[in-house]
Formats: structure tokens, C-alpha cells, sequence
């Protein structure tokens, strides 16, 4: 044990170097593409999910769609929690602390627990409230009720999971948390069939059989994962559950945390806005718009990948104090992003149209759905500039500055520029002031950026 506690040590102190002295565009490329692949591969198997409850017919269909919005809501909370921990425990590490960052890591996990054991208590009393308030009828109600009654009682899992991959990311490691999360996709893929449609030994539970999968492979993950934790000396046990270091951490866990779950929720809410705003354009442009978006998710899974690894590099260069390392981070993750971003666009104003008429069939829908990929995706980097400023601001210790970001990005800038282009009732005139919007936002986000480099106090890690 000794020797593989020794191991650990050698093994984190090699990283750590890599992190604070390798050559940085390597390094964050490097970094960047496994996050890529588990957000892939997340996006993949919960497709091949609703595509087996899609099997079971309409009405599961329609009832698994109305939990969508209660499940985003409440991975938003572990996203929130997530990015405290990559920040305080990269900051920890960078400053050659991992009794705390072990100890943040344990009081994290706990809190987490907590709070969504509360959450999903609150939930799995008012099933029938929420989705008959949210319009539900009563022929899909069954449907929502068997699969969220196991969704309830599995969400700690999935937070806890989420945080202790937050841990591992913190510590510069980016394959195993993405690992996790193909190996939690595969089991939740080859569990799906058996527990859905009663194959082999097992009895057929329909759509809970979907939670039922996601709940076991949550749990299956979850144990590797803490066992990884212990492993590398990431999580240390306590002899008491409360104590005056708990509460602390919670604290400082909380200050990060809600803001970042705000952050998260912004966007569904702006796009729930633009949608109603236009749904007075008519069924083709919602249409439209619906199925660019969904093209438009995956063009930014780079740039989203990026800033999350910003977040990890930045906390462990200022912990370290390396703060013209961490300022470079800033920079070149921005030069890397950009010119991935405009890769993208030029691959989609030739090949956008094309891919909209595989998708659809409609004439009119392919034509304005093709539109928007070949001239949008041009400001996609600028998105990015402002997405990397907001990680930024989080890995300084400034969350609500990070969530100011998205905030003046999304509802200052996006949605007014979408209604008032709304009144022309021209479609391309609205997706050319989105474009306009998100090119604001990122020449905005490059000045508040060159106002950062300055704040030179702002970069210094905070206990």
C-alpha cells in the first residue's frame, strides 16, 4: 500500500509539472480531447435512450419528453457544483496542498449528496403537481411517474459522480473522468433493451427500465470513481460528518456554486424565449431553427471542451502562482478556439445546406435551416471568446462576474436582438442579428478580457 500511495505521489507531482511548465497549446489540445469525446459520448447514448423509449410508442414517448426540462434543471445543479470543485481543488493542487484539496474534495461529496437528497425528496412527493402544472395530460402522466419515481431516488448518484469527476479533472486528468463517462454510456446502452423490453432473465419495466439502467451505471461509475479518488489520495475520510472545516468548505462551495448553476440554466431559458418569440414566424421557422440548434450544439462541444479545461489550468497556474502562465492560458485558449471555431464555419457554409437536407424534407425548412449553418457558425468564435472569459472569472474566484458574462451575452445582447428583428417578420433578418448579437457580445468579451491581464490581484489565489 505504501508503495502504491508512493506511486500516486510520483505519478501526481509528474502531472502537476506537466501542468505549470509544459508547452501550453500541446497541452490544451491535449487536455481538450477527451473532455470532447465524453460530452460525445454523452449526446450519443442519450439518443440510443430515447430511441428505446421511442420503441414503447407516442405516449412514453411524449412523457419522457416532459422530464427533460426537471433533469436539466437538476444536472444543472451538479455542473454548479462541478465547477467549484475543478476551481478550489486545481487551486489547491497548483499550491501544493492535497490534504485540502482531499478534504474539499470529501465535504464537496457530502454537501452534494445532501442537497439532492433533499431535492429529489421535495420532487418525488409532487410528481403529479409539477407535470400537471408543466401540462402534462393524463395519459402520459403514468408514463412520467414510473420513470421519475427511480429518476428521484438515483440523482445523488449522478451529482455525486459528476463532483468526484470534477476532482479527478482538477487534478489534470481529463481521461479517466471521460472513461467514466463512456463506460457509464455503454452500461447504460446495453442495459437499456434488457430492462426496458424484458429480454433474457429480467422482467420487462418499460420506461422505469430506462432509470433503472441510468441508475446502475451511475452507481457502478460512481464506486470507480471513489475508488480512484482514494487511490491517488484525492479523498480522505473524516471521524466526523460535521465540523467547523465542513461547514467552511460548504460555504466556499456554495459561493461558486450557485452562480454557476444560474449560468447553466441561462441558456435553455434564453433559447425557451427565442422560441416563443419565433413561433410568430411560423412552423417553418421553428422547424428551422429547432434543427440548426441542434447542429449548432455540436459545433460548439469544442469550444465548450476548451473553456472547461481554462478553468482546470488556470486554477492549478494560479494556486501555483504562475500568473503570467495562467494569463497566457487565458490567450492562447482563445487563439485555439477561434481557429477551431472558424474551421468549423468554413466546413459548414459548404456543407450546412447539404446536411440540412438529410435531416429534413421539407423544402422551405432546408433552405432556412441551411442558411443559418452557412452564416452563423462565422461568429461561433467570438461565442467562445465570451465562454472562456466566463471560465476564466470562475477559476479567479469571481463566479458571479462569470455568470454576469453569460447574462449580458444571452439577455442584454441575443434575446433583444431576436425580438426586435422578430418585427420584420423576415427570418433571415433574424438569425443574421443573432449572428450580430453573438459578435457583440465576443468583441465585448475581448475588451473585458485586456482589462483583466490588468487586475493583477485578481489573480491571486484566495483560501
Amino acid at each position: 500500500m505504501r508503495k502504491m500511495l508512493s506511486y500516486f505521489a510520483v505519478k501526481r507531482t509528474f502531472v502537476q509539472a506537466e501542468l505549470l511548465s509544459a508547452p501550453l497549446a500541446p497541452l490544451i489540445i491535449r487536455k481538450t480531447l477527451p473532455v470532447m469525446l465524453g460530452i460525445l459520448s454523452i449526446i450519443f447514448f442519450n439518443l440510443v435512450d430515447t430511441l428505446f423509449i421511442a420503441m414503447l410508442g407516442t405516449e412514453a414517448l411524449a412523457g419522457i419528453s416532459f422530464t427533460f426540462p426537471v433533469t436539466f434543471a437538476l444536472t444543472s445543479i451538479a455542473m454548479g457544483l462541478s465547477t467549484a470543485v475543478v476551481v478550489v481543488v486545481g487551486q489547491a493542487l497548483g499550491a501544493s496542498d492535497p490534504k485540502f484539496a482531499a478534504r474539499f474534495t470529501r465535504n464537496s461529496l457530502y454537501l452534494a449528496l445532501l442537497v439532492m437528497v433533499l431535492i429529489s425528496s421535495l420532487g418525488f412527493a409532487n410528481i403529479q403537481r409539477l407535470f400537471f402544472s408543466m401540462g402534462a395530460e393524463l395519459k402520459v402522466l403514468p408514463f412520467i411517474e414510473s420513470y421519475m419515481r427511480i429518476f428521484y431516488l438515483s440523482i445523488p448518484l449522478l451529482v455525486m459522480l459528476m463532483v468526484a469527476s470534477a476532482a479527478l479533472r482538477a487534478s489534470g486528468d481529463t481521461k479517466t473522468p471521460s472513461i467514466i463517462m463512456l463506460t457509464s454510456g455503454i452500461l447504460n446502452g446495453l442495459l437499456d433493451p434488457l430492462f426496458i423490453f424484458g429480454l433474457g432473465p429480467f422482467p420487462q419495466w418499460g420506461v422505469a427500465g430506462a432509470a433503472i439502467a441510468s441508475a446502475l451505471s451511475w452507481s457502478i461509475c460512481l464506486i470507480a470513481c471513489l475508488f480512484i479518488l482514494k487511490r491517488r489520495t484525492l479523498l480522505v475520510k473524516s471521524s466526523t460528518f460535521l465540523s467547523k472545516s465542513t461547514l467552511s468548505d460548504w460555504r466556499k462551495l456554495l459561493t461558486f456554486a450557485i452562480p454557476a448553476c444560474l449560468s447553466q440554466l441561462m441558456a435553455p431559458l434564453a433559447n425557451f424565449i427565442i422560441l416563443t418569440l419565433l413561433a410568430s414566424l411560423g412552423t417553418h421557422a421553428i422547424a428551422a431553427y429547432g434543427l440548426a440548434s441542434r447542429i449548432e450544439a455540436l459545433l460548439l462541444i469544442g469550444v465548450m471542451s476548451i473553456s472547461s479545461v481554462v478553468a482546470m489550468l488556470i486554477g492549478q497556474n494560479v494556486g501555483a502562482g504562475n500568473i503570467k502562465r495562467a494569463q497566457m492560458v487565458m490567450s492562447t485558449s482563445v487563439t485555439i478556439a477561434c481557429l477551431w471555431q472558424l474551421s468549423l464555419a468554413l466546413i459548414m457554409f459548404i456543407l450546412g445546406p447539404w446536411i440540412a437536407s438529410g435531416i429534413s424534407s421539407d423544402p422551405q425548412v432546408i433552405w432556412l435551416s441551411g442558411y443559418y449553418l452557412k452564416y452563423v457558425p462565422f461568429c461561433y468564435a467570438l461565442v467562445g471568446v465570451a465562454l472562456i472569459l466566463a471560465q476564466t472569472l470562475n477559476a479567479l474566484q469571481k463566479p458571479i462576474w462569470g455568470m454576469l458574462v453569460n447574462a449580458v451575452r444571452l439577455f442584454a445582447l441575443l434575446v433583444p436582438a431576436v425580438y426586435l428583428s422578430v418585427q420584420t417578420q423576415f427570418i433571415q433578418l433574424v438569425f443574421l442579428s443573432m449572428s450580430s448579437a453573438h459578435l457583440l457580445a465576443g468583441i465585448a468579451a475581448l475588451i473585458a478580457m485586456l482589462s483583466l491581464y490588468k487586475q493583477q490581484s485578481w489573480w491571486q489565489r484566495i483560501r
